[in-house]
């Protein structure tokens, strides 16, 4: 009979384990670069917006939608209807781009994305939408630059106003 270290089979779990935190994205619903030519709200090309993009799919069927802004996104999720199923949503990433619409930079779920949320920091339209980062640390230092609190999605608002 073969004994067990507890604590290698403890390590040995942990980084089996490690992988597990955000659920896979279904097949054609990966984030894609700010290529769209229509937000679904507003109607603007993707490639005006600045600040705190969005995009959700559809996971049954992979139909995409585009967002202006975080805000935005959280607003149309909420009118959607349950029988669309799944909804896949992602959040432009702040943590390695500039504000700026041109550094389409990468993306990150919006379930495991960290959010400033009642900052001062314009997106060009008016509003002040919630800012996704994938780093909480770059989450904290756009606060302390730009005022407002750090939370999780589960303290985003529906519209996504503070």
């Amino acid at each position: 009979m073969h004994r067990v270290h507890r604590p290698l089979a403890l390590l040995i779990l942990g980084a089996a384990l490690a992988g597990c935190g955000e659920a896979p994205v279904p097949e054609g619903c990966g984030p894609e670069a700010s290529a769209a030519e229509e937000t679904a709200m507003n109607g603007t090309p993707m490639r005006e917006c600045a600040g705190p993009q969005a995009q959700a799919c559809l996971a049954e069927t992979g139909e995409k939608h585009y967002f202006c802004s975080t805000a935005e996104l959280l607003e149309w999720q909420q009118a959607q209807d349950a029988s669309k199923g799944e909804i896949v949503a992602f959040t432009r990433d702040l943590s390695d781009v500039d504000w700026d619409p041109r550094d389409t930079g990468d993306w990150v779920t919006m379930d495991t994305a960290w959010f400033v949320v009642g900052h001062e920091r314009d997106n060009g339209q008016g509003q002040t939408p919630p800012v996704g980062f994938s780093d909480l640390g770059d989450a904290e230092i756009f606060a302390s630059k730009h005022g407002g609190r750090i939370t999780g999605p589960d303290g985003l608002t529906p519209g996504g106003q503070d």
